[in-house]
């Protein structure tokens, strides 16, 4: 940690233990009510807003190390981060750096990868040095290496849209909301003997009842499900670092975040196993009209969130879908979506955040409130294992990759989304 980067945190400490100084000087009575004068609270506010404002600092200074560190890192930008559910901002050190850069991997490396396992924190087909065919040459090793491309452009996934929760359990435990009903009204302080007529004045006059209202819970059992892949290579692979840290950091935790997608959309789900948005009791449905143009037929889906009354916050979508969407024209030539495509538009329809991904079918579409109606629980991040002694691998010169990721869905509140049915708009 650099200088400066210390001394606002160690500022920040002392305005923290400021505030709680403040914070315990406030008088409580027997209900549970603060008490405090104004040169308290004024003190209090003072002491908090410095905080938050030392706060914004240290996270533009972090934020600032991280762009030096991506502007100062070799061309071809890491996945590993995405890929490991990242809450915003660019990593420090990619995946494979770490993996590679481990004394778990020094020693390997010195021992010719011969035994052991080695370990990191990042249906398959074999790699090896020889390609097939009438010809046989190495692709692999010393001789001019070509390198193998590295994907350029992040993509979203469906878990973008879901804010950072993480577990430490096995099994979750939670209630599913399938009904409610509310009742709140005004209520007067007296009413006749019947309570429902105006108060008299009299002795039988009796005090307003609050009416009541119902919410209907059901308890639900989440599992923390398992998403997983192996993969073998040729020792000599290993031999190879930069194809190693591409091999790393696209092949093996893309594959887990491919399978993550399609899961989080359309897993049956069991003890074992998350249950998928399309599959979750209690989602609601739309049928998009022909008479309305695809954005339309968004927007429609989006009131029916709201009467369950949640904001929907995301809305996910195939690549063809949100292609026909983004190039739908108004009736004079214009984009009504991608108004700014020169500088690149915000991935936005109807101020929700846009998933593109090849999990959702070209004729569906789902819209709902992520993280309120639904929630991702990271139990075990994806990660990367790699190891020697997997059946006869040592005697082949073989290695085995392993990555796989926990994590559980909970939905508690299913109205919040809607899963739709596009209708090609009418000429």
């Amino acid at each position: 940690m650099n200088m400066e980067l210390k001394s606002l945190n160690d500022q920040l400490a002392v305005k923290r233990a400021e505030v709680k100084r403040i914070s315990e000087t406030f008088q409580v009575d027997e209900k549970g009510r603060f008490s405090l004068s104004s040169e308290q609270a004024a003190g209090y506010k003072k002491a908090v807003a410095d905080a938050q404002e030392l706060k914004g600092l240290i996270d533009a200074r972090t934020s600032m190390d991280s762009i030096d560190s991506y502007l100062d890192a070799p061309a071809g930008a890491s996945e590993a981060a995405q890929a490991a559910g990242r809450s915003g901002g660019m990593e420090a050190k990619s995946l494979a750096d770490v993996f590679i850069g481990s004394e778990q991997y020094e020693a390997a490396r010195e021992r010719g990868f011969d035994v052991g396992r080695i370990s990191g924190t990042i249906e398959g087909k074999s790699l090896h040095s020889l390609s097939g065919g009438t010809t046989t040459h190495s692709t692999l090793g010393q001789v001019t290496n070509l390198g193998l491309t590295e994907r350029a452009l992040r993509k979203t996934r469906i878990r973008d849209l879901f804010p950072k929760s993480t577990t430490k359990s096995a099994v979750l435990y939670g209630v599913r909301e399938t009904g409610w009903v509310n009742n709140a009204k005004q209520v007067k302080q007296r009413y006749a003997a019947d309570g429902i007529a105006p108060a008299t004045g009299a002795d039988s006059d009796v005090y307003g009842w609050k009416p009541k209202s119902n919410v209907l819970l059901t308890p639900v059992t989440i599992p923390v499900a398992t998403i997983a892949h192996t993969l073998d290579a040729h020792k000599n692979l290993l031999d190879d670092e930069p194809r190693l840290r591409t091999f790393l950091n696209t092949r093996m935790a893309d594959g887990v975040k491919y399978a993550e997608d399609y899961d989080l959309l359309h897993s049956v789900g069991d003890a074992e196993r998350i249950t998928g948005l399309f599959n979750q009791p209690g989602i609601q449905s739309y049928a998009g009209l022909a008479a309305d143009k695809y954005s339309v037929q968004v927007r429609r889906a989006i009131t029916m969130a709201q009467l369950a009354e949640y904001d929907p916050s995301g809305l996910v979508i195939s690549p063809e879908a949100w292609e026909a969407l983004e190039v739908e024209e108004d009736g004079m030539g214009g984009f009504r979506v991608a108004v700014s495509v020169a500088v690149g538009a915000v991935k936005q329809v109807w101020h929700l955040d846009v998933v593109a991904t090849t999990a959702m079918p070209d004729d569906k579409f789902l819209i709902g409130a992520f993280g309120l109606g639904a929630q991702i629980h990271d139990r075990e991040a994806v990660n990367v294992t790699m190891s020697t002694e997997n059946r006869d691998n040592y005697e082949r010169n073989v290695v085995t990759f392993r990555a796989e990721e926990r994590l559980a869905l909970e939905v508690p509140r299913p109205e919040s989304f809607v899963l739709g049915s596009w209708t090609t708009p009418a000429a």
